[in-house]
């Protein structure tokens, strides 16, 4: 052979990789968008060869991360609002990377001073004040905290406001030449809102208050939530893999089948119904987790399931459209195996305002 190289498509084909002169696995080409204005580039994505290997690198992740989320659930609070802050923080900063290669002018800080507002608006004074207790009984110092606290919460209008004014303050200040400035406005606006605002909905459930003694408050709802949506996603999963075939959104996630779906929406449906059982605490070891059934009614538990599954497959998709059309496979890859952060609460920035408004609206559990 000569000592040209090989046609980058051929490259691709054969697997084989310059980098350190090792193969990378199976490389397919698909279509990108250009850099520069020009035609589309190709883009070239990796097919894992190592299923069970991906498997097990994602379960030993989930078990490392799952530990400290459900601590935080349980202990609500000032803990739970830091746990939030830090998972908006991240989450935000992936949207806005992934804005970024799409072109759009993004001013990052004031979308992270947007969020701050935002979720301490909702439900950040609010689950302060929960850490904080009663007003009741608390010294002067303490009930002025609450005081402020109580008073802050719910100022919606200083957010709308802020929301309009700033990014668009912000960007004219931006030296670059660029005809963006309207999307980045946009994107700084809808990147503080999609993520602060929906993921702030775990907070607005940990608020919720149990009935009576039989039944679990806001922490039950969070379990349910985070539950349910793990169950989906998994369901969805095993079934998928194995009958899968007839595609549901080719043209955002080639992955996704209908057989899927219905397997993810059953394996929901049995979390709900298994969430409303009084089950034997010493039996199962679940004092420390102080389990309780969650008050809902049985003709609402297929609903309540289907909805939850509808709802985490909608936000897994909705992310994979935002992924698509920045040209990413995924947000980061701070978790192994399994992306971003993005990656991680995609699902879960549907299936929380969906499980906060069923529970308050039609369940009627107040916060």
């Amino acid at each position: 052979m000569s000592g040209r190289r090989a046609p980058a498509a051929q490259r691709a084909r054969t697997g084989v990789s310059i980098l350190g002169g090792r193969s990378l696995g199976n490389w397919s080409p698909t279509t990108g968008p250009s850099t520069e204005g020009g035609p589309p580039t190709a883009a070239y994505v990796i097919k894992p060869t190592g299923r069970r290997r991906s498997l097990a690198v994602r379960s030993a992740t989930a078990l490392l991360a799952g530990p400290p989320v459900i601590a935080v659930i349980l202990a609500g609070g000032g803990w739970l609002l830091l746990g939030l802050a830090v998972f908006i923080a991240a989450g935000l900063r992936e949207f806005y990377g992934l804005a970024r290669r799409t072109g759009a002018v993004v001013v990052a800080p004031t979308g992270y001073a947007l969020a701050a507002i935002l979720l301490f608006l909702s439900p950040g004074a609010r689950l302060l004040a929960d850490g904080l207790g009663g007003i009741e009984n608390a010294g002067p110092v303490r009930a002025w905290v609450i005081g402020i606290l109580e008073a802050g919460a719910n100022r919606w209008e200083i957010a709308v406001t802020l929301t309009i004014v700033a990014p668009l303050v912000s960007l004219l200040f931006k030296r670059q030449a660029s005809r963006d400035r309207l999307t980045g406005w946009t994107v700084t606006v809808v990147g503080a809102w999609y993520v602060t605002w929906l993921l702030g909905r775990v907070g607005s459930l940990r608020l919720l208050e149990s009935p009576d003694d039989r039944y679990a408050g806001g922490a039950g709802w969070v379990m349910l939530m985070v539950l349910g949506t793990w169950a989906c996603d998994t369901g969805a999963y095993l079934v998928g893999s194995r009958f899968g075939r007839r595609k549901m959104v080719p043209w955002i996630s080639p992955g996704k089948t209908w057989e899927g779906a219905l397997g993810g929406a059953i394996a929901t449906v049995v979390v709900v119904a298994a969430s409303t059982a009084g089950m034997p605490e010493a039996a199962l070891g679940l004092e420390g987790l102080r389990w309780r059934p969650l008050p809902i009614p049985w003709e609402h538990v297929v609903p309540l399931g289907v909805g939850i599954a509808i709802a985490a497959m909608l936000g897994d998709l909705a992310e994979s459209m935002i992924k698509r059309d920045a040209g990413a496979k995924d947000a980061s890859g701070l978790f192994p195996g399994h992306g971003g952060v993005l990656d991680r609460v995609d699902s879960v920035l549907f299936t929380a305002p969906f499980t906060y408004y069923y529970a308050s609206l039609l369940l009627g559990q107040v916060a």
